[in-house]
């Protein structure tokens, strides 16, 4: 919260950013998510480490979310950051602060709804949160290496959490997520 209140443009904006980092990543300024059909976070170990990451997987087509709040390409460039940037705490509260302002502007709003205008900014930082996205189905073993276009699809359930292995190989707590990489 420290860091938000140093590091925001105006010091009105200092709940609403707080709010919003706080939802996104629970204020861990190297986290980054692979998103996909089931978002894989990342914990980058220091700042070298999360650039790299974030542009090998850029570089190879992967949609990825950066930073405190957990900004998409798009929203970073509007956001006035970089892959390099991102990372720096303090400049990605600022260019959160720049994204929040925007928003907030787009809605043309009036005093007497300037609070309600402020959730609805914030709320739309969470629907793009990764934690919305709803559980994938699993493959079978021999479909695995198949591409998504061919993919049939099915409403078959995804297997129980006590059917999948438990994995825990990027301390993200969620136990079923396994992120292979090659350099």
């Amino acid at each position: 919260m420290a860091l938000v209140e140093q590091c925001a443009p105006t010091p009105n904006l200092v709940r609403p950013l707080a709010a919003i980092v706080r939802q996104a990543s629970s204020f861990e300024p190297l986290l980054i998510t692979i998103q996909g059909r089931k978002p894989i976070p990342i914990q980058a170990n220091d700042r070298d480490e999360a650039i790299q990451l974030t542009t090998e997987a850029i570089a190879t087509g992967q949609t990825v979310r950066t930073g405190l709040a957990q900004l998409d390409a798009e929203e970073t460039k509007q956001a006035g950051l970089t892959a390099t940037t991102t990372f720096d705490a303090c400049k990605h509260i600022a260019g959160l602060g720049r994204l929040f302002e925007a928003r907030l502007q787009a809605k043309n709003v009036n005093a007497s709804g300037r609070d309600q205008a402020i959730a609805r900014v914030v709320a739309s930082f969470a629907a793009k949160a990764p934690r919305t996205t709803p559980e994938p189905r699993t493959l079978p073993a021999d479909a695995a290496d198949t591409s998504n276009a061919d993919m049939p699809t099915s409403n078959t359930p995804a297997p129980s959490v006590r059917e999948r292995p438990n994995w825990d190989v990027y301390r993200s707590g969620l136990g079923t997520s396994a992120f292979v990489y090659e350099r």
